[in-house]
């Protein structure tokens, strides 16, 4: 999962890789709530005008990809389809 993250941040206009776990609550994230999100999925897309957010989960990890409003999203996409 380790070379998954470090590939994630080579992708352009990506600002940040961060994996959530319950000691993450003092950003503002409920990880209940972004569990009951992925519940039924593998990943999710959040796209705004000043950037995206990607949540994938696999098993009980949970990745969060944060970007500038121009990143590739097929790079990111391409990178976490290759995990198994």
């Amino acid at each position: 999962m380790q070379e998954t993250l470090n590939a994630l941040r080579q992708v352009p206009n990506v600002t940040s890789v961060k994996h959530l776990n319950a000691s993450d609550q003092d950003e503002g994230f409920n990880l209940d709530s972004i569990q009951d999100l992925l519940a039924n999925r593998k990943k999710v897309t959040l796209i705004g005008k000043n950037g995206c957010a990607v949540f994938f989960a696999q098993k009980s990890n949970i990745v969060l990809i944060r970007s500038k409003a121009n990143v590739n999203l097929g790079a990111i996409d391409l990178i976490l389809d290759s995990i198994k």
